[in-house]
């Protein structure tokens, strides 16, 4: 074999090793994104729930206040706006509910996490 024949072989080489390396890193990086945008999303899911937990427990405070209770007869309810104050919950989450309408009566319970905002709406 020629001195040129040799040096072809192994510039052929480092170019198949090359792009063998970059193949595998563009997969590597590929996955990686995936993995990291499931993350995310799992994140925001979580905190979606937690805020709809807190609007469901306002929701449920609204409902225990109007059956159980004569609390309800007593509010001036023309364009009240958060009824029981902001109520801060032992997961960090809070809820405000506010009455929207009159007939029919309509409650809305907004929950907030973090960032995020649920609402669950009451009809009477």
């Amino acid at each position: 074999m020629t001195l040129i024949g040799l040096q072809n072989k192994r510039g052929s080489a480092i170019m198949l090793t090359l792009f063998i390396l970059s193949a595998v890193m563009l997969i590597v990086f590929g996955g990686a994104s995936v993995v990291v945008s499931g993350l995310k999303m799992g994140g925001v899911q979580s905190q979606s729930t937690r805020a709809y937990f807190a609007a469901e427990a306002g929701a449920e405070r609204l409902l225990y206040a109007v059956r159980k209770t004569n609390e309800f007869e007593t509010w001036d309810t023309s364009g009240m706006d958060n009824i029981f104050g902001t109520t801060t919950l032992v997961s960090g989450s809070s809820y405000v509910v506010n009455y929207d309408h009159f007939n029919p009566i309509i409650f809305t319970s907004i929950g907030s996490y973090e960032s995020t905002k649920r609402s669950v709406e009451l009809n009477f």
